[in-house]
């Protein structure tokens, strides 16, 4: 019995324990219980306000109180107000706006009198309308706005009786859209409504706040008090039946009707969303063009202020989740990249970035679900992204290492300095290789395809082991667990920076060297990984995020070790996971025709050069042959001899010419390919530099080409990128320079022309590419459109490079205008 009553007490204590530690605040309504607050309730009946160790108070509203002084005087903990808020900021102690419950007031005039049919009809009318002028503003700018005047109404006290305007004692009345219109349609009487949104006047309708002594004593509760708030109204607005019922059954003052708060909340929901879908944001500029109006109506002074007024605790930003592979684990992810997070938040304050960290096997999984916004990812998940998803590049991590600065990497094939068994690549069969992951780009690929070069298969190891992580590639080797492994360029230099490994350890197998790239590989390089935005991404963000990256202010900020910058070209990287058959290009399989018609006519030149070179000889073996015989015809066949070998020297001096050609042509359209076409405007370049003249730089891009692609196959793709040339060359003068970058992007370097000239011509390309048509058959066409960037030399300029980014930029900015443009940077 004794024990009973201990546990009892125990019991009954946790109890009131828990009552004491959730803390009690107060919500004062602008009303009284009705869907216009039903996200408050749900969050009350459905224990979010509990969740988050709140006691709250949800009071209606009562003609003897004054809501903003209630919540100044902290009578109340939070209030329900609206776009009139604004007035109350030159307070001693200021007011703070957390949530906008509708984007649009719900406020209208309505009227049954059916000789109003339009604003003007309402002169010399009865009109029921508050008599506080702050909450009646956008209706009297409406009024206004079509030249009524209180002069030219009758104003009547409003008595907030739908039953005056039925009988006829007034003419027109100010109501919420959500309300008395129901009354109406039940009843069958015909009304109209005027919407001062529909005049241009939109404000924001009921609006969450509360005292800025809130906002400072209590932040946290605050956030606690919103997250459980949205979270009911978010429910609300989905469960609009379900919500409608628990209103009817437990929070109904006036005893509504279930299908008059069905049709409220029905008729809110359309006022409670942005364009893009959010609620409950507020946005500082459009209130900004809200508190102008009340400036204009005499209601405000204009030494107001906004700071600290709207969302002063950044509670409504919209949360930007950035994916990361992570390659050497969730902690060492975080630590990396939380520079970027921190500068990409305060250059883009309307967002709040952060960090993902993903495995392997996590990756694929979030952008498909769009769990995330943005990716940074090694190349080779990249391009199957790209693949599966649609997910778009939009810059390429550079890396700065004792002052030199690139953009590519590669990988590090290690073993132990003190193992004698291990000479060569080929000591290396019979060993236990370790290495990241079969999808590591830096961590694996490279390395294998470094052994594959030196005739080494996979099939030759005793053992392949996965560790997950570049360090645990490293702790593995150094324990003995694996004979070698491969990591990513940049990893055995932490370790050796930090201390952590001594110089004699390990040893690199194979090293190679690059110019400008200082940090041990044995592969070949590749370029870095890329910042890529998902297909549901919205195109300004990553435009935003793009111009913050590569502004320089992120290498001064908390001095970064990496920046950004535009888009590298990826083709190198397709075209070995082509080689090695790694998906997406599995399918792709060797065969003899297929690499003839591929190479056709590199082939037949090198066949007539042989031939040619085979043909000379024998035939000076034979000449010599008839010298030994025919000393007596020297002379002629001295004679004989030199033209022959003139012309045959003439004949490799043209094949020579051809080879050339064929290094400096894109072999697909025939056009420079980007290596020759930047050493040609690299010439412009030091010419213009030095003669003080102008140069241009276009960068062009088709628009939508990879839907091209998709629809009609790759083949039908490259006969539009060769029409696409063609039309452009025949537009372009002699000297013009013309290149393809990569893929479906080109550039064009112009000399001897003004911007006006410039501008000029490159309207008359896209005019002339949107003109074009390829018949693909004789019932069915594609035309494409292009955009194009124009950027010219500056006196700052130190290369060709910098002309070419401008272009990009000013690329990126004609296709974030709608595409199928040209601007000029």
């Amino acid at each position: 019995m004794k024990l009973l009553w201990i546990v009892t007490l125990l019991f009954v204590t946790s109890c009131l324990h828990a009552n004491e530690i959730r803390e009690k605040v107060s919500l004062q309504l602008s009303w009284l219980s009705q869907f216009q607050s039903a996200g408050f309730y749900i969050a009350l009946h459905n224990g979010y306000y509990q969740a988050e160790n709140l006691d709250v108070t949800i009071k209606e509203f009562s003609h003897n109180i004054n809501l903003v002084d209630d919540v100044i005087a902290q009578k109340s903990t939070y209030g329900i107000g609206n776009s009139s808020l604004i007035m109350d900021t030159n307070h001693p102690q200021n007011l703070a706006l957390l949530l906008a419950l509708f984007q649009s007031d719900p406020t209208v005039l309505i009227t049954t009198n059916p000789d109003i049919k339009t604003l003007k009809g309402l002169k010399g009318k009865r009109v029921m309308i508050t008599q506080n002028k702050a909450y009646s503003v956008s209706l009297t700018a409406m009024l206004m706005s079509q030249g009524i005047t209180q002069k030219d109404i009758t104003p009547q006290q409003h008595s907030f009786n739908i039953q005056d305007l039925i009988e006829q004692k007034t003419d027109a009345m100010a109501c919420y859209s959500s309300n008395e219109p129901f009354i109406l349609d039940k009843q069958h009487i015909a009304h109209a409504l005027f919407n001062p949104k529909d005049y241009g006047f939109d404000f924001y309708g009921d609006i969450l706040f509360t005292s800025q002594a809130e906002i400072n004593q209590h932040p946290d509760r605050v956030e606690r008090f919103y997250r459980a708030s949205k979270k009911g109204w978010e429910w609300a607005f989905s469960h609009i039946l379900e919500s409608a019922h628990i209103l009817h059954e437990h929070y109904n003052s006036q005893n509504k009707s279930l299908e008059a708060l069905i049709f409220e909340g029905t008729t809110l929901k359309k006022l409670a969303y942005t364009n893009t879908g959010q609620f409950g944001t507020i946005d500082k500029e459009r209130f900004g063009s809200i508190a102008n109006i009340y400036r204009l109506s005499g209601l405000l002074n204009n030494d107001y202020s906004l700071d600290s007024f709207i969302d002063p605790l950044n509670l409504s930003k919209e949360v930007i989740r950035i994916g990361v592979l992570t390659n050497n684990g969730e902690e060492i992810t975080q630590q990396t990249w939380e520079n970027s997070i921190d500068y990409l938040s305060k250059m883009l304050p309307q967002y709040h970035f952060s960090i993902v960290p993903l495995n392997f096997d996590e990756i694929m999984q979030s952008v498909e679900s769009k769990a995330i916004d943005f990716v940074i990812t090694n190349p080779l998940i990249y391009i199957q992204l790209e693949h599966d998803f649609g997910v778009s590049r939009i810059a390429t991590l550079g890396n700065h290492y004792l002052g030199v600065y690139h953009q590519l990497f590669g990988s590090v094939i290690l073993t132990r300095s003190n193992d004698t068994t291990i000479t060569d690549y080929a000591s290396l069969k019979g060993k236990i290789l370790g290495a990241v992951d079969e999808r590591s780009f830096g961590g694996y690929l490279l390395g294998l395809k470094t052994l594959l070069d030196n005739a080494i298969q996979k099939e030759d190891f005793k053992k392949i082991t996965f560790l997950g992580t570049h360090n645990a590639v490293i702790q593995a080797l150094r324990e003995g667990s694996i004979d070698v492994g491969i990591v990513r360029t940049g990893i055995l230099e932490q370790w050796l920076d930090s201390g952590k490994l001594h110089p004699s350890s390990l040893r690199v197998m194979g090293a190679k060297k690059y110019k400008n790239f200082l940090m041990q590989t044995s592969s070949t390089l590749y370029p870095e990984w890329p910042l890529a935005k998902l297909a549901h991404t919205d195109e300004k963000l990553s435009n935003a995020v793009l111009s913050a990256l590569i502004n320089p202010a992120f290498n001064n900020f908390k001095q970064n070790h990496f920046d950004w910058n535009t888009p590298y070209d990826y083709t190198p990287i397709t075209s070995l996971l082509q080689t090695m058959h790694i998906y997406p290009y599995t399918e792709a399989t060797f065969t003899l025709k297929a690499f003839l018609l591929q190479y056709a006519s590199i082939i037949i030149l090198i066949i007539l050069f042989i031939i040619t070179l085979l043909f000379i000889l024998v035939h000076i073996k034979n000449l010599n042959q008839r010298l030994l015989h025919r000393t007596q015809e020297v002379e002629n066949f001295n004679s004989t001899l030199e033209k022959e070998v003139e012309e045959r020297t003439h004949q490799l001096l043209i094949l020579n010419s051809k080879l050339k050609e064929l290094a400096h042509t894109d072999e697909l359209t025939k056009i420079d390919n980007r290596r020759h076409f930047i050493e040609l405007a690299t010439t412009y370049f030091y010419a213009a530099k030095r003669n003080k003249t102008e140069l241009f730089l276009l960068s062009l891009d088709i628009d939508f080409f990879k839907k091209v692609n998709d629809t009609y196959g790759h083949a039908i793709g490259d006969e539009v990128l060769k029409l696409f040339c063609k039309t452009t060359q025949e537009i372009l003068r002699e000297s013009d320079l013309f290149g393809r970058i990569g893929g479906e992007e080109f550039s064009i370097c112009l000399q001897n022309t003004t911007l006006e000239g410039t501008y000029t011509l490159a309207e008359k390309i896209r005019t002339k590419i949107e003109h074009t048509t390829y018949l693909k058959s004789p019932t069915e066409s594609i035309v494409v459109t292009v955009s194009i960037g124009i950027a010219s030399l500056q006196p700052n300029d130190i290369d060709v490079y910098q002309i070419m980014e401008r272009a990009d930029k000013a690329l990126y900015k004609a296709k974030e205008n709608g595409r199928n443009q040209v601007h000029v940077m």
